[in-house]
């Protein structure tokens, strides 16, 4: 097997796309008036051939009346045939989008799309951030195959409705492949049976609500290892689709996995797929988060505090990003921001407020670049996102939003916000919600806070002035920033000992004594992200 060297980053924003197309964006008029309700793929793989071929049926209601049905569906497949409820029609696919005349569909009706197609699916050359299929071998000569989509978008191996506004109620997943090698996927196994010689076909079905990248699978020769585990004392099966060669650590992995989600639930609510499964699949890639079967490539390394931190980071978008989702990729942070915070929040419940303290400084604030906002106007795609800010800084706005509103209202405003009845289906939210969200519970307007640190990307400027006048040190503080209202922390040696004060500093100067022999630390405890500009008078 393949020795993957890992790097922490979970999309690949920073080095680019292979594939020239993305998720999201904006809706054409056409596709705002579908309502996808379901996808039930028929695929055979042929990992030899590398190609795949079969058909999917759409599930779909007429909100408005499109003049044409239109999906997304890459342009390197050869599409055969599409039909609506049952009738042939002529279609067009150019421009990765297949488009059929509206044959005068009934509104708020459901009615079914049949596209037939096949071919050699592009190829992922550095998954799981460049989308693509992953045709890989493992140690005992057989097949490894894997799918790669959150950042080009699903239309890279299945017609669909490519964008994060629309969860479908359920999918149904029908692979066939070659002996001996398995076909895991999302939700629960509802059957195998042999098809002719020395194939396979395998079927699954979630009836959770998906987002269409989230549907996902891989092929393999696995093993399975099962355990029933116990989430806020509820039983939840839990498997991981392993290969032979990695057999051992696999017991002790899905124990970790068990309390890593008891974190998740007892922080942010029950696991949200208890009626299907907890799965890890044995991935030639790093990892990724696909609903109820998140891909696993970590080759059960631990960090120096001794746990796994992929395995941790790609479990929690089962709340963040897989459960509550966005509608729009200009909101993304909400998936990567969150899920990555609760990774300093674990390590402080675990380890310790000094340990967490190191990584919030050395995790997140030393990677953040602050080239551009992390919330930007939305219809947006995955390709605005050119840097790894999402997670970081997103991380760390949610840790300075918790120094400024103080630890019980925060840890229940996000308890509130991922289970609270959100303004779109299927539990979809945006930052306008959540900031709302957060003015009520806090009680006050900060508005000047998202302002600074979600919606521009330089960050506030903190001027300070110091003068030394006999045996004191005399400084002004005082934000640069107009309407930037944050308390600052300092701390210094006074003559009974080191001293640590909040100020409330506006944007004008306040003005603090020390000793002379002693230096001002600001932000000593490291829950700000700010420059900090000095001058002498």
């Amino acid at each position: 097997m393949k020795n993957y060297r890992p790097i922490f980053l979970l999309l690949i924003v920073s080095i680019g796309f292979s594939l020239d197309v993305y998720s999201g964006g904006k809706l054409s008029t056409n596709q705002a008036a579908m309502d996808v309700t379901h996808y039930d793929i028929h695929l055979k793989v042929d990992p030899y051939k590398k190609t795949i071929s079969g058909k999917v049926i759409i599930s779909f209601i007429l909100i408005s009346k499109p003049k044409k049905i239109e999906i997304d569906l890459l342009d390197v497949y050869h599409v055969s045939g599409t039909a609506i409820n049952g009738m042939g029609l002529s279609f067009k696919h150019n421009h990765n989008k297949i488009l059929i005349e509206n044959p005068n569909l009934g509104l708020f009706k459901t009615h079914q799309l049949e596209i037939k197609y096949g071919g050699k699916p592009p190829e992922a050359k550095k998954p799981p951030w460049d989308g693509g299929f992953t045709w890989e071998k493992s140690d005992d000569g057989y097949p490894w195959v894997a799918v790669s989509c959150q950042s080009n978008g699903a239309h890279i191996w299945y017609p669909c409705k490519e964008h994060p506004s629309d969860k479908v109620d359920g999918v149904d997943i029908t692979i066939t492949v070659p002996d001996p090698i398995m076909v895991v996927a999302n939700g629960v196994l509802q059957s195998m049976s042999p098809e002719g010689d020395r194939w396979t076909t395998w079927r699954w079905k979630t009836e959770y609500p998906m987002s269409a990248y989230n549907v996902n699978f891989t092929a393999g020769n696995f093993l399975t290892v099962e355990k029933t585990g116990y989430i806020l004392d509820k039983p939840l099966n839990m498997v991981f689709y392993v290969l032979p060669e990695s057999r051992v650590g696999a017991d002790e992995l899905l124990n970790e996995a068990e309390e890593y989600l008891n974190f998740y639930a007892s922080h942010f609510g029950q696991y949200p797929w208890m009626k299907e499964k907890f799965g890890l699949v044995h991935s030639p890639y790093w990892g990724m988060e696909h609903q109820t079967i998140n891909a696993y490539g970590n080759n059960y390394k631990k960090t120096k505090l001794g746990y796994d931190f992929l395995l941790f980071h790609e479990m929690g978008h089962e709340w963040w990003g897989n459960y509550l989702s966005v509608a729009d990729w200009a909101d993304f942070w909400i998936h990567e921001g969150f899920d990555t915070y609760a990774e300093a929040l674990y390590i402080e419940e675990k380890f310790g407020k000094d340990p967490s303290k190191t990584f919030v400084k050395n995790r997140y604030k030393k990677q953040i670049s602050n080239k551009q906002a992390i919330v930007t106007e939305q219809n947006v795609s995955t390709d605005y996102y050119l840097d790894n800010d999402v997670y970081y800084k997103g991380a760390y706005t949610l840790h300075s939003l918790r120094y400024l509103i103080g630890d019980d209202i925060m840890f229940a405003s996000l308890k509130e916000f991922i289970s609270m009845s959100k303004d779109k289906s299927h539990n979809q939210t945006s930052t306008a919600e959540f900031i709302s969200l957060i003015h009520k519970n806090y009680g006050k307007n900060i508005q000047w806070f998202f302002d600074c640190y979600l919606y521009r990307g330089e960050l506030p400027t903190l001027m300070v002035e110091e003068e030394t006048i006999g045996d004191k040190k005399y400084y002004d503080l005082w934000w640069k920033d107009d309407g930037f209202l944050m308390p600052l922390e300092i701390e210094y040696v006074s003559f009974d000992g080191k001293r640590n004060r909040k100020l409330d500093l506006t944007n004008s100067p306040l003005r603090i004594v020390i000793p002379k022999y002693s230096d001002l630390k600001t932000d000593p405890n490291e829950w700000l992200l700010f420059n900090r500009k000095d001058s002498e008078k």
